[in-house]
């Protein structure tokens, strides 16, 4: 027995894309357009960097969107707290002596909270494998592509 339908691909089979394939939209509609970073990421060197980066990547995958400004500015902002937990769990250490031993720095303390967000963050936009398999390339997507790996299997099956 195969595997099951997701909910879209059923949508696609039985629903109405299939009686009106012109009303079918796009699941994740990219723009080739950067969003303008916030003032709070324009304000800081190290998270326009990460924007540009960030921005950058998404853009030559194809997942840049701009509804995801919002979603991408809490990425940026989180990244640069975790690059600045991490210089100072370098310079300090990550515990701080007490009265009665050491206890935790409040970088480390941060630190987990902080990666936690972090890969979240990382989901929404796309940026890890399984969050690129779950989403659905769009029409325009597949087809600006140079689908190499598509053509070099064609070559080899004789198809």
């Amino acid at each position: 027995m195969g595997r099951k339908k997701t909910r879209q691909e059923t949508a696609v089979a039985e629903g109405m894309d299939r009686l009106h394939p012109e009303r079918q939209r796009e699941i994740v509609p990219v723009t080739d357009d950067r969003p303008e970073p916030p003032l709070l990421v324009q304000a800081d060197e190290l998270c326009v960097a990460l924007w540009n980066e960030t921005c950058d990547v998404l853009q030559s995958m194809r997942f840049l969107v701009a509804e995801d400004k919002q979603v991408l500015e809490s990425y940026v902002l989180n990244y640069r707290e975790l690059l600045v937990c991490a210089e100072e769990m370098r310079n300090d250490g990550q515990t701080c002596p007490t009265a009665n031993g050491s206890k935790p720095s409040g970088a480390s303390q941060n630190w987990g909270r902080l990666m936690g967000l972090h890969i979240k963050l990382l989901n929404e936009l796309g940026l890890t494998p399984s969050a690129r398999a779950r989403l659905a390339p769009p029409k325009n997507r597949s087809s600006q592509d140079d689908n190499s790996v598509g053509n070099l299997l064609k070559k080899l099956g004789n198809g």
